[in-house]
């Protein structure tokens, strides 16, 4: 784990989210100058903080410690059948992604689109 990869996330999240070091510092119950040492750096916070901090910005302590990106994949049934399921449930869920939303339309007459959409997240310094 590099503390300078770290600090970085943790400075490229705060500032996508619009929060100074002294908001974050306020959430967490530390100090601003505490946050700049993280970005900086300098030391990582207590291990206690990571949910704190992950929940701050809507990310995983994957993330935060590791790095890496989300991907989405959407995919398209006319129908949801026990194949379509199985192939979701084999191809997707069991390799770590996760549901995030599910569309579906109909045409009024029991005809419809399913669409299920996934994300997971990928982790290393490649991102």
């Amino acid at each position: 784990m590099d503390e300078k990869k770290f600090g970085v996330r943790i400075a490229e999240l705060r500032n996508i989210n619009n929060i100074t070091q002294l908001e974050l510092a306020e959430k967490l119950g530390v100090t601003d100058r505490a946050v700049s040492k993280w970005e900086t750096g300098g030391g990582f916070p207590d291990i206690t903080l990571l949910p704190q901090i992950a929940d701050a910005f809507n990310v995983s302590i994957d993330y935060l410690l590791r790095g890496g990106t989300r991907i989405k994949q959407e995919i398209y049934a006319n129908h949801v059948s026990n194949k379509y399921n199985d192939y979701v449930n084999n191809n997707y869920l069991s390799n770590g992604w996760k549901i995030v939303d599910m569309k579906l339309s109909g045409d009024g007459d029991g005809a419809g689109i399913c669409a299920v959409i996934m994300e997971k997240e990928i982790y290393g310094d490649y991102v």
